[in-house]
């Protein structure tokens, strides 16, 4: 038995658990020794994500932000927020009547880690609800019921507990409003992988059908959610460094384009929480 396993085993107090989640523990171990808090921190997250979508660089990312984490540098988690859409053949627009379970859910989901990280001892700033009011669907129509936006963004700030900030992107980047705004661009290369956008174009003709819309137009759109969240993701590694994402949509697979063509050598350090729509109540 190495010494790696050894000190895990000790820390498991010989528990049996999967292989998947004994060989995660084994990377922390590698990666900080034998850290008790930072071990607890990982034995939560795998409760709390969804199996399979952590790679090993963002594992060994989220051990040096939790190691090197202090009340004068403490953890700093976020989640973006899209606006909640009126579905269905030919409808456009913002909801106005409430938001989204997603958007529920992922309030709830990013307090949780808060929560759950200060009583394992860290020191966390309090956690950012950033709503996501660029690039935004079917502009050339949504634009026209701009004040139903203003409308679907107080429905979600209902929701915020205290202690959460929630703040625009284009008033926390005015920059990058400047650039994408609230249609979108498109960046020629594509700043990510063909394969990433092959599983975007896949995994989004569900939802877009909902919209009436042709392959094509799926194709086009994909584009450009691909170029506006890789410029986004690019800000974010640089002007809020060490912060974790906490992921709130559905469509996992977009996760991957916030990091660009760096997803596989220095992805940005992003969390996938379990979906529960147990946690949102009546």
């Amino acid at each position: 038995m190495t010494s790696i396993n050894k000190l895990l085993n000790k820390y498991l107090e010989d528990k049996r658990i999967s292989k998947e989640k004994f060989d995660d523990l084994k990377i922390v171990i590698k990666e900080v020794g034998y850290n008790k808090n930072i071990l607890d921190w990982f034995s939560y997250l795998q409760e709390y994500e969804v199996v399979g979508w952590r790679p090993k660089l963002v594992t060994r990312k989220l051990c040096q932000i939790l190691l090197n984490s202090s009340k004068e540098k403490p953890l700093e988690f976020y989640a973006l927020f899209c606006p909640s859409y009126k579905k269905g053949l030919g409808a456009y627009g913002f909801r106005t009547d409430d938001v989204g379970n997603t958007s529920r859910w992922g309030i709830i989901k990013l307090s949780e880690i808060i929560q759950k990280s200060r009583q394992l001892g860290f020191t966390c700033k309090p956690p950012r609800a950033i709503f996501f009011d660029v690039a935004l669907e079917q502009p050339e129509k949504s634009l026209k019921k701009i004040n139903d936006l203003k409308k679907n963004i107080e429905n979600l700030k209902k929701y915020v507990p205290k202690g959460m900030s929630f703040e625009l992107l284009s008033e926390l980047f005015p920059f990058l409003f400047d650039t994408i705004g609230y249609r979108g661009i498109k960046i020629q290369p594509l700043p990510v992988p063909q394969t990433t956008l092959d599983r975007i174009i896949e995994r989004g003709k569900k939802f877009y059908k909902l919209f009436g819309w042709t392959s094509k137009q799926i194709k086009e759109r994909s584009e450009v959610i691909a170029s506006s969240e890789a410029l986004v993701g690019n800000t974010i590694r640089y002007l809020m460094p060490n912060s974790i994402m906490v992921y709130t949509p559905t469509m996992l697979e977009r996760a991957q384009v916030y990091s660009g063509h760096r997803f596989e050598t220095d992805p940005l350090p992003i969390i996938f929480p379990k979906r529960s729509e147990d946690s949102l109540g009546s």
